[in-house]
């Protein structure tokens, strides 16, 4: 039965209430329009504030404590639908730096094959591939790890997505220069003194040629095969 407009409204504000308690709500046609509502609202706040730093702290401190409850609730649960709040959970996660949880619920999400918002332009496998990369060379260039994070996106990307040949070949020339970092963390295979792993590096950013010719890996692969044949006529 349709609720009158009177219903609609106090439905609402019910619906922003449990939101601002930090509540599940309920899963049902009429609730998931209204979150959907809300959802839409809380986005377009988000997207009105002019300065990265102020929408990260907005994602962490009321988006991601308002939402998760009822993503939470939808994981647990039996249902599965298109549910653009787990989407935008994922996204949130992955922009407050929350990865490990960001990964979890995007295995879900793809696995389910969740749409990204209209305003991206990737599905969610290619934004997970790139935020990961993107997060994994902040965090090498400030000579930080990249575990567990990175190997846990590269063997999804090795194993179960299917990307485009742009992305996978970025990600296999990150994993084999990753491989050659000098002391200062920049990739030079004369600071590599172990073969085997000089050819794991090589073999590495062939596949990343193979992906993409122009990639841009032929002198690293050079002086690779340079730095092996020094090491092996000694």
């Amino acid at each position: 039965m349709a609720l009158s407009l009177c219903q609609r409204h106090r439905a609402r504000i019910k619906t922003a209430k449990t939101l601002d308690k930090r509540e599940a709500l309920a899963s049902s046609p009429v609730s998931f329009h209204l979150q959907m509502l809300e959802l839409a609202k809380d986005v377009e706040q988000l997207r009105s504030l002019p300065r990265t730093e102020d929408r990260i702290e907005f994602k962490r401190d009321v988006l991601l404590p308002r939402w998760m409850p009822t993503v939470e609730s939808y994981l647990a649960g039996d249902a599965r639908f298109a549910n653009p709040a787990l989407v935008y959970c994922v996204i949130w996660l992955f922009d407050t730096g929350e990865m490990s949880q960001a990964l979890d619920w995007a295995d879900v999400a793809i696995t389910e094959n969740q749409a990204m918002p209209e305003n991206f332009k990737s599905t969610m496998p290619a934004f997970v591939a790139d935020t990961v990369l993107e997060w994994a060379t902040s965090q090498a260039e400030a000579g930080q790890s990249i575990e567990p994070y990175f190997s846990r996106t590269f063997e999804n990307i090795r194993e179960k997505w299917r990307l485009h040949e742009d992305i996978n070949a970025k990600w296999f020339k990150f994993a084999g220069l990753y491989l050659l970092r000098d002391e200062r963390g920049r990739p030079r295979a004369t600071a590599v003194d172990d073969v085997e792993t000089l050819e794991q590096a090589d073999a590495l950013l062939a596949q990343a040629h193979a992906f993409n010719n122009n990639s841009g890996v032929r002198t690293a692969r050079d002086k690779i095969r340079a730095r092996i044949n020094s090491l092996t006529k000694q």
